[in-house]
């Protein structure tokens, strides 16, 4: 290697190092964290709430069956 890309080298691990430097001093802003106690901005529960109507569950539980046999009839002809 000539002394010219020896120094080359040097000099350019001497500015990666302090590029590292500065970059391991730099502070970090904290992260913000909400005042809104967990599960309470989105309620991820809401399937489970108290208020939720009754009519919902009574619907899926009609039309599960009407689906059923629609896929039956389907497969039995061949269509899926």
């Amino acid at each position: 290697m000539s002394d010219r890309k020896a120094r080359a080298k040097i000099t350019s691990e001497h500015e990666v190092e302090q590029l590292l430097r500065r970059a391991a001093k730099r502070s970090r802003p904290s992260r913000a964290f909400s005042a809104v106690p967990h599960g309470r901005e989105t309620d991820a529960n809401r399937e489970f709430a108290s208020h939720r109507e009754a009519g919902s569950v009574v619907w899926f539980f009609g039309a599960l069956p009407a689906f059923v046999i629609v896929y039956v009839i389907c497969v039995k002809i061949g269509a899926i």
